[in-house]
């Protein structure tokens, strides 16, 4: 697809992997052939190729990969704290906060549910001064009409869509951050997605929709 470059405010929010650095999305993203494949794949690496976990503030490497899978609006949320605010935190502090302020609860067998859009919103208006608007069954073309400079939209989206080319794809289960939209083309950053298609990668609106679930929050930097 040739398009032209996308507006250049959209450069000041840098892109965040949910696995710690983008050079960890292709191994995990590719070994990761079942729910449990990413502890498979990782256990297999050479630990001297490992994301530095610790710099993340995980308390351990199996705290690591628990929640590695699960923190994708996380990483959303930190570009957009290392974009328009000094705020820098570790993404296992982060995490913390999201925990205690319910934006995940972990059930007693292990499971999670998250990210729970309303505790969130409330948590980043408040502690981080950005304004969110909670979007439901909204088709893409509405949604994506409030996505300029100073506002992003955290988009509902199956993880499937790193292989645009799935037929009959999921809908929802994975955030993105849309960053900018022009002339029918959305440009996000995907927090697992692909080395080559996850920092910035365009896609038109009719093939994104394939994905969207309809919902999502907008969020902007400031009232």
């Amino acid at each position: 697809m040739s398009i032209s470059t996308f507006p250049s405010h959209d450069r000041n929010l840098p892109y965040v992997s949910q696995w710690g650095s983008l050079d960890r999305n292709d191994e995990v993203v590719i070994r990761r052939a079942t729910p449990s494949g990413i502890d498979v794949s990782l256990r297999h690496t050479d630990p001297s190729q490992l994301h530095d976990w610790a710099s993340d503030g995980y308390h351990s490497y199996e705290e690591y990969l628990f929640w590695s899978r699960k923190i994708c609006g996380l990483a959303c949320l930190q570009s957009l704290l290392h974009g328009w605010t000094d705020v820098r935190l570790p993404m296992r502090e982060l995490l913390a906060q999201a925990l205690d302020r319910g934006c995940y609860v972990v059930e007693p067998q292990g499971n999670v549910q998250g990210l729970i859009y309303r505790p969130f919103m409330a948590w980043v208006s408040s502690q981080f001064g950005f304004t969110c608007q909670l979007v439901e069954h909204t088709p893409l073309q509405a949604s994506a009409r409030a996505v300029h400079p100073g506002q992003v939209l955290m988009a509902s989206v199956s993880p499937e869509i790193r292989d645009p080319r799935t037929r009959e794809p999921r809908r929802g289960g994975h955030l993105v951050l849309i960053h900018a939209v022009r002339d029918g083309i959305v440009w996000f950053h995907d927090p697992s997605g692909y080395s080559h298609n996850a920092e910035s990668v365009s896609m038109s609106m009719r093939v994104f929709d394939r994905f969207y679930a309809g919902r999502g929050i907008v969020v902007s930097a400031g009232p």
